[in-house]
């Protein structure tokens, strides 16, 4: 018997789950370490050890996971094929990555809690209350750190109206990307300088509509 096929084995109890709709890798990754959040100690060590392997067949985990979700298919030819090294890999990927300008958004500078809250002289506190509030847009960094952009503040305040947009949104990342790109019912700018500006009514009115065709 597989040792993961059984929770019994590793001295895990079921307990009734609540189902959430996981549309994103985001989604996904929340879902995992929350499950994880709710198991003691000992059981962890328990489930750490039954995952140890001297050599981890990653060929073999794939067409399990693809075997159980129902998603595997026969493909003819000749397997994986030869294995390159990371370093050759990557170079190889370089070769043929082209700069998608889109993704310029990413490169916003953002600063960890510490740091945004001393630039802004308030408390940690407050900068969790304006998150859960969505008065700002905050990126996880690993389970339970976050970093703030600090293009969305202005005179040591979150810009007002950002709540607004990011109830049209799933989530922070998606509302920011929309927020930092130039868009044509915001006059050709980035809706955020449109809400520097004090437009928030006409940007609210572009978010509400952003995800209509798409």
């Amino acid at each position: 018997m597989d040792k993961l096929d059984k929770f019994s084995i590793l001295g895990m109890k079921e307990t009734p789950m609540v189902q959430t709709q996981i549309k994103t890798r985001r989604d996904a990754r929340e879902a995992v370490v929350s499950f994880f959040d709710t198991l003691s100690a000992s059981t962890l060590l328990k489930f750490a050890n039954a995952l140890q392997r001297s050599r981890p067949d990653p060929e073999r985990l794939v067409r399990r996971v693809l075997e159980e979700t129902g998603e595997a298919r026969k493909l003819a030819g000749g397997g994986l094929g030869t294995l390159l090294s990371k370093a050759e890999g990557l170079a190889r990927l370089d070769a043929v990555t082209v700069e998608d300008e889109g993704d310029q958004w990413a490169e916003t500078e953002v600063l960890g809690a510490g740091d945004m809250a001393e630039r802004l002289g308030v408390a940690r506190t407050s900068l969790d209350n304006w998150r859960r509030a969505h008065k700002i847009l905050a990126f996880r960094k690993g389970v339970r750190n976050y970093v703030y952009p600090v293009r969305q503040f202005e005179r040591l305040a979150p810009l007002e109206g950002l709540d607004r947009v990011r109830a049209h949104f799933s989530d922070d990342d998606t509302a920011w990307e929309w927020l930092v790109t130039p868009n044509r019912h915001t006059g050709d700018a980035a809706p955020i300088e449109r809400l520097r500006k004090g437009k928030i009514d006409e940007v609210a009115r572009a978010a509400e509509g952003a995800l209509d065709y798409q």
